[in-house]
């Protein structure tokens, strides 16, 4: 009976990320693991901004400030309705722990193992002396 290959782990790997492969081969891959959060709060940001920018049209002071107090309010409901099914807060309540710099780690590809694009983290050096 032959004996079963078994591959070897990527923890050791600089793109390996809780079980996943940050490694991305091209745009669309990169792309299709963006947080969607983040885009959706980019989003509200950017009408947000072009909304504030628009204020200076208005000549009245108490107008600007009743209307920017009035863009603020739906931006903060807007972001309070936005919503993400595998959402799962850090102690502080305030980023998903699924984020990792722009991406979502649930939307990265799983890890294979130890494969071609296998790349030694880095080990730290010794500490400077002054």
């Amino acid at each position: 009976m032959p004996a079963e290959v078994t591959a070897i782990s990527g923890r050791a790997c600089a793109y390996y990320l809780a079980g996943r492969c940050a490694r991305t081969r091209s745009q669309a891959e990169s792309a299709a693991a963006f947080c969607p959060m983040m885009q959706a709060r980019g989003k509200l940001g950017a009408q947000t901004r072009d909304r504030l920018n628009r204020l200076d049209r208005l000549a009245d002071p108490n107008d600007r400030e009743v209307a920017r107090r009035h863009i603020m309010q739906k931006t903060a409901e807007a972001i309070g309705a936005l919503k993400c099914p595998d959402f799962v807060p850090d102690a502080h309540g305030q980023i998903c722990i699924h984020q990792h710099l722009i991406y979502c780690q649930l939307l990265l590809p799983p890890c294979p193992g130890r494969c071609e694009d296998f790349l030694p983290r880095a080990k730290p050096g010794p500490k400077a002396q002054p």
